[in-house]
């Protein structure tokens, strides 16, 4: 725990100087209508966030489908061959307690 939150401080602390070192200002056109304007570092640190978040949302039809397949099989090695786990327990990660 204490490594990933060294690791998401040393993160942090990397943007902040990218965003520090790029203050220049620019402005962001489509065609010839102005979109935005803002210091460089932060329209680039804001272009990854986007295209990160969109690739997250593209996957997620893929995930469900993964995670319906993944449930079928399980219930039909459950029925099949009376082993595996029961699709109708509560599962590991359900049952754990907080801290």
């Amino acid at each position: 725990m204490r490594g990933i939150l060294l690791l998401l401080v040393v993160l942090v602390v990397a943007v902040a100087i990218f965003v520090w070192s790029n203050g220049d200002t620019v402005t962001v056109r489509f065609w010839q209508w102005p979109l935005v304007t803002a210091s460089l570092g932060l329209i680039v640190i804001g272009a990854g966030v986007l295209g990160a978040l969109l690739a997250f949302l593209g996957s997620l039809p893929r995930h469900a489908r993964l995670g319906a397949r993944s449930r079928e099989l399980e219930q039909r090695v459950h029925v099949l061959g009376g082993y595996g786990p029961d699709p109708n327990s509560p599962r590991p990660e359900d049952t754990r307690r907080l801290p």
